[in-house]
């Protein structure tokens, strides 16, 4: 018979650490860690959002293309190009003086088509000013567009811009009014909607008809006002009926869905027809309560649940009620009963009872009796269709849009000025939660309410006991291995699925190499990226060791002398320390008794006192500091296995009534620990299991999916394998008392969780009855053996007692053992560079010996304090490096004067009456005086001088995207090439290796594949001094792993290949295996590296060879990879 076997997955949001335990022998058959980029999701929306804005683009030159197409058809132009359509229309003309002379003279052909142009060109935004989001960008926004909405009732948008045009010399962007100082500065914008281009467009052609009737006719009208209006809805998405993706409304499988967000909503999967229902929906709140209330247990009532009619009383109560409500308050006074009598609800991350009480009702119904609208009054119906009308859409005009269209013909009461309250108030209608869609849709919960204020059931047994859900069959009857895919795309979080993924296949790799999984452990990880998860534990550190300092100093400053503390410390080491803290926290005072903890007594008599866990650690499988406090010996051997509820009820200690008042004077008691000592009953089932479900079994959203889904696998294979996710601070915890240390350093660490986490079914506290596997994890609920209370001793000995007596040998002996698997990213269509385009310059600074490209620079904003401070420090160290210095000395030297006669610091007085000297633009301090400051001009009128363009850096690898038309010296690029892979070949003439570095700006998308031309190939190549004569061997993405031997002296060593670098021919970036980075270490074959190894990839003598691993980190090397390089096109 084979051994049965456990398998420990310790899943980070970049790592999946994994170990397989003989479950008889207690040895480490096999551990490793799988690590892979947890920014990929990133790049992928960044990817998308690219790809947005491209459609965005192609979408304005198509409308100018079918403008400028328009015209020729009737006779305004005289020939349309496809390709140089824009050749038809001049830009030397002043359109804005076009526009506003069509709307009462007559315009030439060549006039009224650039005026008409123009107008499509910029066509403004598609909703109200009124419906603009004015929250994001300020008062200025705001202002500026009353001011233009002011001006719109007795000017079209032509005749506003041209008088702007004049009067400050600029029209688009952001035009500032000089004022006397910041508060009397004006910001106008360019910010105009489309139906007031619109009705301009209309002005024009019918003034221009009575000239041109033959060409502009009504069709005409028509034509160019659908071209001018013309806007893809939100919802439709890309494509169209010939041209199908899977991305819009548009499928490939032939359906056309009339909204794109039925799939990213989501059906009903009781009604599959109907899609989930708005979380801020009226059915959808009741519903909440309802199941909330259902689930409760009310020691009041005779059957222990809450009857119809007071499930009414309450939601009356709440529909009602527009103050602030504690939902427990209402319950209580409902059912007659006391906080101790309610049990069976949630516990948000207070650790406060969290319960359903329609906020987002309360809070429209609060808002709107600011503007006397009732919501009482509106249908159910009503807010049921307004919910999901205001959780899909963002733009004010788009929500208007829809209620005028959807709701007002059915609800007569629904007048333009509700219309108008409902968008100013929109904010009260969200969701604060993640769960913006309900999981029902409105049939399933109508159906289910009417059931659910008559019986006291909750939704999952009602939803079986009227057969709503028929049994589909076996779910995973045609899969031999899990389907990780399937799996994982029910966790909406893009970075915990990715995890969960690569951990699966792990899953299927130990199955199919071990034949069966007996015992399954998954820690899972919190739903965070790499870098949040990093900074969580930084800060938590940092709060941490900031309290043990002020605990210590508090500590020495009550002794009156360091060196006794000191020697304390020496002799009691963490035991002194940790009871130090815990008398800070506590103010010095015993909680239990009340009495004073004297420093003194503390050091001198350390056994006097005792560190408690405030709930039996065998209840609350909670070992950590909210769970303990210090006091006298006396009181702690009273306490025993009681709550201080309990045993200050027996007469022991302060009183119940006075620890709660000190407690809740305490600042420095946190939420956790206050609700632990205020904890009354722990005797009941439910209660240990809540204990259970916060401290032991992790009952998350993701973590529920992957244990339910894994039990049903299992379940249905009838393999026996039993399975559970625990929380990260029970193997922490376990790991502490192990003394097992934890550095972060290396990867090591990931396998060594993962066998600690392997180890668990084995402690010996699951031989008293008690269980780490759960049959079944809900979001209320933990179905769970609990076992027996044990006393503090039997329970350390039988939780913490090691599961086998070799397993930390086994494991400090492990380092060695560990695999790792490294995810390679050898995917074609990611960024080929950074979205900044650049524009050059040749140029010649000091340091020069030739005229040599530039990338330019610019100083956006010289009136701005933070942009001057940057020309400061540019111009301190080369004026020479601006445009300006050099195509016009005269203006240059206009600037360096105002910087010369203006400060660069001035004194104002601040809010509390105090002056302070602050940074300021000289540049700024001349135009409130006089203006902005003009080019240099014989008659006082030169233009404006607002931005600085310099010779920034010299121009490096890039992407020329400069127009095939220009003349000049003046190329616009794109920097900072993103590396794709690297080609290595073997000179046996030279017995050298040689590389060559492929970008991802070098691929093609050609014939329905992505890949290389073979004559850009071919370039690269000889660019790169690879010979012709030289053998492909292999290629290397990002995260490969390389061999290297030194054929001298045998050493060898194993890098990640990062990037061919292009420092010199033949070097590439390095990283370790096992860790992040290098510091300041020396590595075998290659040197010294200090924050990174950039090196000749292969050194001389050496040789090198390709190593892929498998998912469980096997290695496989590789001498010679193909033949030819793949990915080449013809």
């Amino acid at each position: 018979m084979e051994n049965k076997i456990s398998l420990g997955l310790d899943i980070g949001v970049a790592s999946v650490g994994f170990s397989v335990i003989d479950a008889q022998e207690g040895k480490v058959l096999e551990l490793g860690a799988r690590l892979f980029n947890s920014s990929v999701s990133a790049e992928n929306q960044t990817r998308r959002d690219m790809r947005g804005s491209r459609r965005l683009s192609n979408r304005k030159k198509q409308r100018r293309k079918d403008v400028a197409q328009l015209f020729k058809t009737f006779g305004l132009i005289n020939y349309f190009d496809k390709e140089n359509y824009f050749d038809n229309f001049q830009n030397n003309l002043n359109s804005y003086e076009l526009r506003v002379k069509g709307l009462s003279e007559k315009l030439s052909k060549e006039e009224l088509v650039n005026s008409l142009y123009h107008i499509v060109k910029r066509r403004g935004i598609s909703y109200d000013l009124a419906d603009a989001d004015t929250d994001f960008d300020g008062s200025d926004y705001s202002s500026s567009l009353n001011q233009n909405q002011l001006e719109l009732q007795t000017k079209t948008p032509a005749e506003i811009q041209l008088t702007r045009l004049n009067v400050h010399g600029a029209v688009r962007g952001k035009v500032t009014i000089n004022g006397e100082d910041e508060d009397t500065m004006q910001v106008l914008l360019n910010v105009f909607p489309t139906k007031s281009f619109v009705s301009e467009a209309k002005k024009i052609i019918q003034t221009q008809q009575q000239y041109y009737p033959d060409i502009l006719t009504d069709i005409f009208e028509t034509k160019y006002l659908e071209i001018l209006e013309r806007k893809r809805e939100y919802f439709v998405g890309p494509g169209s009926e010939k041209s199908r993706t899977d991305f819009g409304i548009y499928k490939k499988d032939g359906r056309t869905l009339d909204n794109l967000f039925e799939e990213l909503i989501g059906h009903d999967k009781i009604y599959p027809d109907e899609l989930r229902a708005s979380g801020a929906s009226y059915t959808a709140q009741v519903f909440n309560v309802l199941n909330d209330l259902n689930n409760l247990r009310i020691s009041s009532y005779e059957n222990g649940k809450i009857s119809t009619e007071d499930k009414i009383k309450i939601v009356e109560d709440l529909r009602n009620n527009i103050g602030n409500v504690i939902i427990m308050k209402i319950i209580k006074k409902v059912a007659g009963c006391e906080d101790d009598d309610i049990k069976g609800y949630r516990l948000d991350s207070k650790d406060k009872p969290d319960i359903h009480s329609m906020a987002v009702y309360r809070k429209v119904h609060r808002d709107l009796l600011k503007y006397d609208v009732d919501i009482i009054k509106w249908p159910t119906e009503f807010i049921d269709e307004l919910s999901p009308i205001l959780t899909l859409n963002t733009e004010n005009g788009e929500i208007r849009k829809q209620m005028v269209n959807k709701l007002q013909p059915k609800y007569s009461f629904l007048t333009d000025e509700l219309i108008q309250v409902i968008i100013n108030n929109k904010s009260s209608f969200d969701v604060t939660s993640n769960n913006k869609w309900h999981r029902f849709s409105l049939k399933t919960m109508n159906v289910l309410i009417e059931e659910m204020f008559r019986r006291p059931v909750e939704q999952m047994t009602l939803i079986q006991e009227l057969g709503l859900i028929k049994d589909s069959g076996k779910r995973f009857e045609n899969c031999k291995l899990l389907p990780y895919r399937e799996i994982s795309k029910d966790i909406f979080n893009p970075v915990a699925s990715k995890s969960v993924r690569e951990a699966l296949k792990i899953v299927n790799a130990v199955m199919k190499k071990y034949g069966q999984i007996d015992y399954l452990v998954i820690e899972m990880p919190r739903d965070k990226n790499e870098e949040e998860m990093k900074k969580q534990i930084e800060k938590f550190q940092k709060e941490n060791n900031k309290q043990k300092d002020e605990a210590i100093n508090e500590f020495v400053k009550k002794i009156g002398n360091k060196n006794a503390v000191d020697d304390g410390l020496r002799r009691y080491g963490g035991k002194l320390y940790f009871k130090i803290r815990l008398w800070y926290q506590q103010d010095g005072i015993d909680l239990y008794n009340g009495k004073v903890i004297e420093p003194f007594d503390l050091l001198n008599n350390i056994n006097k006192f005792e560190v408690d866990h405030i709930i039996p650690e065998s209840i609350s499988f909670d070992d950590s500091i909210n769970n303990k406090t210090l006091c006298y010996a006396d009181m702690n051997q009273i306490k025993g296995q009681k709550t201080p509820f309990e045993f200050m009820n027996e007469g022991h200690g302060q009183g119940f009534a006075k620890m709660k008042a000190m407690v809740n004077k305490n600042s420095k008691l946190k939420g956790k620990r206050k609700n632990y000592l205020f904890d009354e009953n722990i005797s009941d089932i439910e209660t240990r299991k809540r204990f259970i479900s916060r401290n032991l079994v992790d009952t998350q959203y993701s973590s529920r999916v992957v244990l339910n889904s894994l039990q049903e696998f299992f379940k249905e294979k009838e393999t026996g394998t039993k399975v559970t996710v625990v929380r990260g601070k029970f193997t922490s915890n376990l790991r502490k008392h192990w003394h097992i240390n934890k550095t972060r350093d290396t990867f090591h660490h990931h396998a060594i969780d993962a066998s600690i986490i392997a180890a668990t079914p084995f402690l010996r506290i699951w031989k008293k009855d008690a269980s780490l596997f759960p049959m079944h994890v809900s979001e209320n609920t933990v179905d769970i053996e609990t076992g027996e209370i044990l006393n503090d001793t039997e329970f350390k000995k039988d939780f913490y007692g090691l599961p086998y007596s070799s397993f930390i040998e086994e494991l400090n002996g492990a380092d060695d053992r560990i695999k790792f698997s490294h995810q390679v990213d050898r995917k074609m269509n990611r960024k080929v560079s950074d979205a900044t385009i650049y524009s050059t310059r040749k140029g010649m600074l000091n340091k020069d010996k030739e005229e040599t490209d530039y990338v330019l620079g610019k100083i956006k904003n010289i009136y701005d304090v933070s942009e001057y401070n940057k020309f400061k420090r540019i111009y301190d160290k080369d004026p020479n490096k601006f445009l300006l210095a050099h195509h016009d000395p005269k203006s240059f030297d206009e600037l360096r004067k105002i910087m010369q006669e203006y400060p660069s610091k001035i004194d104002k007085v601040m809010t509390n009456g105090k002056v302070k000297s602050v940074d300021i633009s000289p540049f700024e301090l001349y135009r409130r005086k006089h203006g902005m400051v003009q080019k240099y001009s014989n008659k006082n009128k030169g233009p404006v001088i607002k931005q600085l363009k310099y010779l920034d850096k010299k121009l490096g690898s890039h992407i020329d995207i400069t127009p095939k038309d220009t003349l000049n010296d003046r190329h616009v690029v794109l920097q900072s090439l993103k590396p794709w892979r690297t080609d290595v070949y073997y000179n046996s003439v030279t017995g050298e290796y040689e590389i060559m570095g492929i970008k991802y700006s070098d691929l093609k998308f050609n014939g329905g594949e992505y890949g290389i031309k073979m004559s850009k190939y071919l370039e690269i190549k000889e660019r790169e001094q690879v010979s012709d004569e030289s053998e492909f061997l292999f290629t290397l993405y990002k995260r490969d792993r390389i061999q290297i031997i030194n054929c001298e002296n045998d050493e060898i060593v194993e890098m990640l290949f990062w990037s061919r670098n292009n420092s010199n021919i033949g070097y590439a970036e390095l990283k370790p295996v096992y860790k992040y980075k290098t510091e300041d270490e020396s590595w075998p074959v290659y040197g010294y590296g200090k924050n990174q190894i950039l090196k000749r990839l292969v050194p001389k003598n050496c040789k090198i060879l390709k190593v892929n691993t498998d998912i469980l980190g096997n290695p496989y090397y590789i001498k010679k990879e193909s033949k030819n390089p793949k990915n080449i096109l013809d």
